[in-house]
């Protein structure tokens, strides 16, 4: 707790000082710039869901989890204008299973839907690489609400569980990015939600000339933890493994 207060009053103060340092009108000079993002997660996956007296446990790598996936789609959109940007990321995914635990038959089907609605503000931008027009060393505060719509059906001992519930909770944190000399790139973020969410990426991408844009192919690692409980309903859930994905420039 005491690193997040700490992280926040810096980006707090960092994101002041930048601010009265140029007119707010100013911010917003430059052309509009649109980023279209598509990843897969490979996601191993822990935690418990529970309702009332029933709960199933869940430890699930991610081999399993393309073996029971129905449904999936990532995708992360960004604009920009000047230092100011919002930002739209969004993950679906559907998985059906069953099995036993403790020689008790277990059906469980989910679909969950996240989103994060963010903005941020380029905070710090560095001179530009000496070979390519992009700024070394970029930080960027931002805030922005997530949302949560979890669908569940548990059927164990003749008790089933139909749970459809959704939640919205107000996020802070910061993303960085860095440009080497090269065509080779480093781009992560950590944010930190009120009702105990932590999110942290890092990826490493390689910039290719595309018909006059940059195609940034990335790799990278992603963590997720959530924590929520309302009335009986308990959402503890992590997930944590590699991402791959490409960044392509729309204009």
């Amino acid at each position: 707790m005491k690193f997040k207060t700490y992280l926040f009053i810096s980006l707090g103060i960092f994101l002041s000082q930048s601010t009265m340092a140029e007119s707010f009108t100013e911010t917003f000079h430059g052309v509009p710039k649109l980023n279209l993002n598509l990843y897969a997660f490979g996601a191993d996956v822990d935690g418990k869901i529970g309702q009332g007296n029933l709960s199933y446990k869940v430890d699930q790598p991610f081999k399993e989890t393309i073996k029971e996936l129905d449904h999936s789609f990532m995708a992360h959109v960004d604009l920009s204008k000047g230092r100011w940007g919002l930002f739209l990321d969004h993950q679906t995914v559907e998985t059906s299973q069953e099995k036993s635990a403790m020689s008790v038959p277990v059906a469980l089907s989910t679909k969950l839907n996240q989103a994060s609605y963010g903005l941020y503000y380029q905070a710090y931008i560095s001179p530009e690489t000496t070979t390519q027009n992009y700024p070394k060393l970029v930080i960027e505060p931002t805030i922005g609400i997530n949302h949560t719509k979890a669908e569940a059906n548990l059927s164990a001992l003749n008790q089933t569980l139909n749970m459809d519930t959704s939640w919205n909770e107000f996020f802070w944190g910061s993303r960085f990015k860095y440009n080497f000399d090269s065509a080779w790139n480093l781009a992560s973020e950590i944010t930190f939600g009120v009702e105990n969410t932590i999110s942290a990426h890092a990826y490493l991408g390689y910039r290719i000339p595309i018909m006059n844009r940059n195609l940034n192919i990335r790799a990278g690692y992603r963590y997720f933890d959530q924590d929520y409980k309302a009335n009986n309903f308990h959402w503890d859930i992590r997930q944590q493994g590699p991402v791959i994905g490409i960044n392509l420039p729309i204009f």
